[in-house]
């Protein structure tokens, strides 16, 4: 009797988890995306940029509906291939070492998990929903919880943009700002800039 008592509270847990997975409205990354990675040196500034951003968005009807509601948090993963990430001069050698530094070979992705999501009470007026996010960012193999402005935009009735900005330092990912013969330092602190294109899966799209 015991073991059937257990069994029944076991199933009355799971099953308000359960039927909020069978509503969650499922977004995958598409092309169209874009991250930026903007850094000072003692020479001159310096740029990386990548045109994918994988990953995936879950996300509840409500928020689905108006991109406002917040009942649940998002389940959002993203992640960046750190051999997408290039110098938009060109430069080869550049980018080799850029992508060294980031130690790809070891870790070969920069990965992204939010934690949560709140709106931002001095959100300007505009067509875009805006919010604090708070999240897990790994690179190089570091994960560091991060804070960052974030934005989300319906493009049409399939597809959202996420949009957001945030300041990072190399070193707290274990990352010593590189320099060139002695001659040019990069600077610690960097910006990074990302547009996220997603469009709802097609077997939800067809569901609905």
């Amino acid at each position: 009797m015991k073991t059937l008592q257990n069994i029944a509270l076991t199933l009355l847990v799971l099953l308000p988890a359960a039927l909020q997975a069978q509503n969650t409205i499922h977004y995958d990354a598409q092309p169209g995306s874009k991250i930026r990675i903007d850094g000072t040196s003692t020479f001159h500034d310096w740029t990386a940029e990548a045109n994918m951003i994988g990953g995936f968005m879950e996300v509840d009807p409500a928020f689905d509906a108006d991109l406002k509601t917040l009942t649940t948090t998002p389940k959002v993963e993203v992640t960046i291939l750190v051999r997408q990430l290039k110098n938009p001069k060109n430069e080869p050698t550049m980018d080799k070492r850029m992508h060294s530094e980031l130690k790809q070979q070891d870790h070969p992705s920069i990965q992204y998990r939010l934690l949560n999501l709140t709106p931002k009470t001095d959100a300007t007026a505009g067509s875009a929903s805006q919010f604090d996010a708070k999240g897990e960012l790994t690179i190089s193999g570091v994960t560091r919880t991060n804070s960052m402005a974030v934005s989300f935009e319906r493009i049409d009735k399939s597809k959202i943009k996420v949009k957001g900005a945030t300041a990072l330092k190399m070193s707290d990912y274990g990352i010593k700002p590189p320099s060139f013969l002695g001659a040019m330092r990069t600077g610690d602190e960097v910006k990074l800039t990302f547009e996220w294109i997603t469009a709802k899966a097609e077997k939800t799209a067809q569901a609905k």
